[in-house]
């Protein structure tokens, strides 16, 4: 089984190495994108590891998140060709399972990635309904224009339709090399999904999963193989010591996106390698 691993790094670089370690063999190899507003960066310098060109200023809630998840896949494609499987996950990940856990599950063939058609909890329809624009939503210290721009339309109650059923969920994904190239050469041939998705808002969490929904891989579709704790006053939660006997009662756990396997946690930090030594000892072998 070989893995490519597509991973979106913009901090804690110490912790990136640990999470690298931890799941890097002979089979596995890694696709870094590094956020534009990156500092003191700090890459494990091993053959299997390559740093992709583009450095895109990702912001929360816009389309820039797909441009560079976009990125991560053709590069895997084309530099990784024989991977069976591309893992998108977040530098602040960890593996919570043995990596047979893992192989496990993929030897199933699914595609591990969250979809659900609208509506769901926590994903409302205004998010695909209304404009929204690409900029810094988390530290909008001034009026933004095209905050402004954002909420002019909604007084002026200016709607879209989306040209196709919308399907939502987790970012997160395990998808085939075949599931994979054909959401590329999708994107290539119809130019609706960006369209469309360019002004919604947090569009990662839907864009991915309604290609995969109106497909035939959506007959194949798992939960996916990520657990965060979103019941936290800012989520997503930090991962700690409370979280390991949940953990160790629950390798499995079901959602409205179907029964869960987890095999990686967020998030962690540089200050997580106490907890990482609890995790491999106390988690990986149950």
């Amino acid at each position: 089984m070989k893995i490519c691993y597509l991973i979106l790094v913009h901090n804690n670089f110490k912790h990136l190495a640990r999470l690298i370690e931890a799941l890097n063999d002979d089979s596995n190899s890694f696709l870094i994108h590094i956020d534009k507003k990156a500092k003191e960066v700090q890459i494990p310098s091993l053959p299997n590891i390559k740093v992709i060109p583009q450095h895109i200023d990702i912001k929360w809630g816009g389309f820039s998140m797909i441009e560079a998840t976009i990125a991560l896949m053709q590069s895997g494609l084309e530099n990784f060709p024989a991977a069976d499987y591309y893992i998108l996950i977040s530098g602040v990940d960890y593996p919570i399972r043995s990596k047979n856990f893992l192989l496990k599950q993929l030897e199933s063939g699914r595609e591990f990635i969250d979809i659900a058609p609208l509506p769901v909890p926590f994903k409302p329809l205004s998010r695909y309904e209304y404009y929204y624009f690409d900029y810094n939503r988390r530290n909008l210290k001034h009026y933004n224009p095209l905050f402004i721009i954002e909420v002019l339309l909604k007084k002026l109650k200016m709607k879209r339709k989306a040209p196709f059923p919308v399907y939502v969920g987790s970012q997160w994904f395990a998808l085939t090399r075949s599931c994979t190239s054909y959401i590329i050469e999708i994107i290539k041939k119809e130019k609706s999904y960006i369209r469309f998705f360019k002004h919604t808002l947090v569009p990662d969490e839907a864009f991915f999963q309604t290609i995969i929904g109106n497909s035939s891989f959506f007959e194949n579709v798992s939960a996916n193989l990520t657990y965060t704790d979103w019941e936290t006053a800012v989520p997503p939660a930090l991962i700690t010591e409370r979280h390991i006997e949940y953990l160790k009662n629950h390798v499995t756990f079901n959602d409205e996106y179907g029964q869960r396997y987890p095999f990686f946690a967020r998030k962690f930090d540089d200050n997580s390698e106490p907890l990482l030594k609890e995790i491999r000892e106390e988690l990986w072998n149950k």
